[in-house]
């Protein structure tokens, strides 16, 4: 889980430090930042499972920071993993227009695995360790160094929770229509192109067969008449077959008969229940698409995701009627300031409605919108 994380110079994020909950909503206006948050935690899991910066980024420039272009993108993760002590902290600095690797540094607890860092020579850039991990032949500095340590536990451990021990997940309105393949480690996919194979291993886990009884649970309360939910074939899956039931048969249909919000719906189930759990769970905007009324649904199975291990929630959304299943704890607001992107716990006044329920936390969206503590803190100062 993410206790803590801050981000520098990427995008709107000038310089950001967030505390997260096991759920965590973000809030706030189109604009504010909210997306380029998301897009700062699937960069980092993406440049550390592949080593450098993930080929989606066709120019580094319009990734860094508009307002302080000159500085280095960095992020600063605090983390702890279930059954795991002590907790972890990770640093990755990328410098210059062409991010290069200018500093890397993981503690476990108060010991320091690993650091390397740049110093100048000669006008040329080096990386070097300052602390090299204890291993026979360490690689040579310069490369990330957090997947290619293999003997060394804390960094095989961290190297996992911040890569596949993370979903970011946007799912479009075509979601689960068309099955692909995704790349190895990473469970269900960014798009769920790979649901049918993420489907086949749930269903084929009979030491987990209560997983498969407590997704169908939730789809009947959607649809009463929704029996069953599987592939078409355990060897060689092709479709997914919806049953429901048809007076005394059972009526099977494709899964891309089904609604877009039902089969959005069932996406985040699956991102949910998938096996093995990720670590933290990203959504952005759930509630596009889906049934109103199904909302308090959605957000019950975000909320018993962590007690019940399926991992950490973070979301974002613009549904009053899904921030109402919410509490003020659960909130974080994001604002605009000066085009740089602010992000913190609710405003103490609003926060104290919404405990004497004078105010509802859909109508942060309306009649109150939403404000920071720390920006109504400095106003005061």
């Amino acid at each position: 889980m993410i206790r803590r994380i801050r981000i520098q110079n990427f995008k709107s994020l000038r310089d950001v430090t967030v505390e997260l909950s096991p759920v965590t909503v973000f809030i706030g206006k189109s604009g504010t930042g909210k997306t380029n948050f998301v897009s700062a935690i699937r960069f980092l899991r993406d440049y550390l499972w592949e080593g450098k910066v993930p080929g989606y980024v066709q120019d580094q420039r319009l990734w860094q920071c508009a307002t302080n272009p000159k500085e280095p993108t960095e992020f600063t993760v605090h983390f702890t993993i279930p059954a795991i002590d002590p907790s972890f902290t990770y640093r990755l600095r990328l410098a210059g227009e062409d991010w290069r690797l200018s500093f890397e540094q993981l503690v476990w607890g108060t010991e320091i695995v690993f650091c390397q860092s740049e110093r100048e020579r000669k006008l040329v850039h080096q990386l070097t360790w300052e602390v090299p991990p204890e291993v026979v032949g360490p690689p040579e500095p310069g490369l990330v160094a957090l997947g290619r340590l293999p003997g060394v536990e804390a960094a095989v451990l961290a190297h996992t929770a911040l890569t596949a021990g993370i979903g970011v997940y946007n799912f479009p309105y075509n979601a689960l229509q068309k099955s692909g393949q995704a790349s190895p480690g990473f469970g269900l996919a960014d798009r769920a192109e790979n649901y049918l194979q993420v489907l086949r291993q749930l269903l084929t886990d009979l030491e987990n067969i209560e997983t498969r009884k407590a997704m169908v649970a939730t789809l009947q309360w959607l649809n009463p008449t929704i029996l069953s939910i599987q592939p078409d074939s355990i060897q060689n899956p092709q479709k997914v077959i919806v049953g429901h039931r048809l007076g005394e048969k059972i009526l099977p249909l494709d899964l891309a008969q089904e609604s877009d919000g039902f089969r959005r719906f069932f996406a985040h189930l699956l991102a949910l229940y998938q096996k093995p759990s990720k670590q933290t769970l990203v959504f952005e905007e759930p509630e596009n698409g889906i049934y109103p009324a199904a909302l308090e649904l959605l957000a019950n199975e975000f909320k018993a995701a962590p007690e019940a291990g399926r991992g950490q929630v973070l979301l974002t959304t613009h549904s009053p009627l899904l921030l109402d299943q919410f509490s003020a704890e659960h909130i974080r607001v994001v604002e605009l300031v000066d085009l740089e992107t602010r992000i913190g716990p609710l405003a103490e006044d609003q926060r104290e409605a919404l405990r004497e329920q004078l105010l509802h936390p859909g109508e942060l969206f309306t009649v109150d919108p939403a404000r920071i503590a720390s920006i109504e803190s400095e106003t005061a100062g």
